[in-house]
């Protein structure tokens, strides 16, 4: 039987293994991550219809795993019957996203006048869509356009309203 010795190399390689985990484990799980959000300003609430709105001023940031949004104001929606966060709008000069992509550490970032942040009810997935003067920049792309709907899940630009312009990047080796 061989015994398994510690030393400082092994202890390395084990928190380079578990660092490595946890960061896949966070990306692959940022949708699952609570939706966490702070302001500096004023908040209000109210109920209309099935909707408890609750409206955020002043520097607001939101946040779920690794995406995080800035903007100005802020208006989350959650369903009365379930509880469930079911939309967020945030406005800014600009609105600011940006998400890492992979365990490398590869952003996604965005700007847009508007950013709607919600799950897509029927594939279950991370939708952004970036309103007015949209921007999105990945490792391998660029794009603006008027308005761009990006899915979060997959790093695809699902739809993009135009005029628009962008680069894609060959891959290098």
């Amino acid at each position: 039987m061989r015994k398994f010795r510690i030393n400082r190399e092994n202890i390395c390689l084990l928190v380079g293994i578990f660092f490595v985990m946890d960061t896949v484990l966070s990306l692959e799980s940022d949708n699952i991550q609570p939706v966490l959000f702070s302001s500096d300003g004023n908040s209000t609430m109210k109920i209309e219809g099935n909707t408890r709105i609750l409206k955020m001023s002043d520097s607001v940031k939101v946040t779920q795993g690794t995406l995080e949004i800035l903007g100005n104001e802020a208006t989350f929606e959650y369903s009365i019957s379930t509880n469930e966060l079911t939309r967020v709008t945030v406005h800014g000069t600009p609105v600011h996203y940006q998400q890492q992509l992979d365990e490398d550490g590869s952003l996604v970032k965005g700007t847009s006048d508007t950013l709607l942040f919600y799950t897509d009810e029927f594939d279950n997935e991370t939708i952004l869509e970036l309103i007015g003067n949209a921007n999105i920049e990945s490792p391998d792309s660029t794009m603006r356009c008027a308005a761009i709907t990006y899915v979060v899940d997959r790093d695809l630009i699902r739809e993009a309203n135009g005029p628009c312009e962008g680069m894609l990047s060959t891959a290098q080796e």
